[in-house]
């Protein structure tokens, strides 16, 4: 079992919990400053695919319907992707790819696709969609580690380091498989942005008994949001890591309060 008070980010026992939420508890680091709730998810197994939900038809219509409201996000990403490398016969590989639109916009492109999806359900949607198939197995799979060292050309990870149980491993293990020169394209909410600000203001000031926005941010249910960075807490992870960063993209007043790094391997 975790103990919560080793903080995800910077591995000293300084976290304590700090603000109270209805399911689950916001832990603070004193050393780094880091905002984590104390939950991980079991990652399901595919071997045990009855507990997984079953893609019928209207859990297939309702995915397909998500997927019209993503689209022009996920275009103006594959954009992103395309003016820092070419995608033709490159070899990519999406972490937390959901339902395989990316996948697919990739695979358009020319891209070799290879897509990461823990939930069996939307893998085998991506599967009935758009003929994708998607890996169950999480990067730091023996699968990844030791069959794809040093293998992708462009590694993405969209809405997904704040998901993830340890982020700070996820980043080391698709390092590991990102060739030399490679690309890593992220994004993530940001934590040091108006929004969040208001939702710690909002519970001092309230005493605890205002957590809306902290209800809305954090959950405990499987693969919900575990923890968020701050712009300077994601850069220094991702440097500390081996990545440079070459762009990057926050603001603090925009809504969806997103920051996009675009990352490359260093040539050995």
């Amino acid at each position: 079992m975790y103990d919560f008070n080793r903080c995800k980010l910077c591995a000293k026992n300084t976290a304590v919990p700090t603000y109270k939420l209805k399911n689950t508890t916001i832990y603070v680091c004193a050393a780094c400053g880091f905002h984590f709730i104390n939950h991980l998810d079991t990652m399901p197994s595919n071997n045990q695919s009855g507990e997984d939900r079953i893609l019928d038809r209207k859990s297939y219509d309702y995915i397909e319907g998500k997927l019209i409201a993503n689209g022009k996000e996920l275009a103006e990403k594959l954009c992103l992707v395309k003016k820092h490398h070419p995608l033709h016969q490159s070899h990519s590989l999406d972490i937390g790819a959901g339902a395989g639109l990316f996948s697919h916009l990739m695979a358009e492109e020319g891209a070799l696709v290879h897509g990461i999806e823990p939930q069996k359900i939307f893998r085998e949607f991506a599967l009935k969609k758009y003929g994708i198939s998607l890996t169950g197995e999480t990067v730091e799979d023996s699968y990844w580690q030791q069959g794809f060292a040093g293998f992708f050309d462009v590694v993405t990870l969209w809405d997904v380091l704040e998901h993830v149980n340890f982020p700070a491993e996820t980043l080391a293990q698709l390092y590991n498989v990102t060739k030399e020169g490679g690309w890593l394209f992220l994004d993530t909410p940001r934590r040091d942005s108006f929004f969040y600000k208001m939702g710690e203001w909002s519970y001092r000031f309230s005493s605890g008994s205002n957590r809306s926005i902290f209800e809305s941010i954090y959950s405990s249910q499987p693969f919900r949001h575990k923890q968020l960075f701050t712009l300077n807490q994601l850069t220094q992870l991702v440097e500390k890591v081996g990545f440079s960063v070459i762009s990057m993209n926050a603001s603090f007043f925009k809504p969806q309060n997103k920051m996009i790094l675009v990352c490359r391997k260093p040539l050995m």
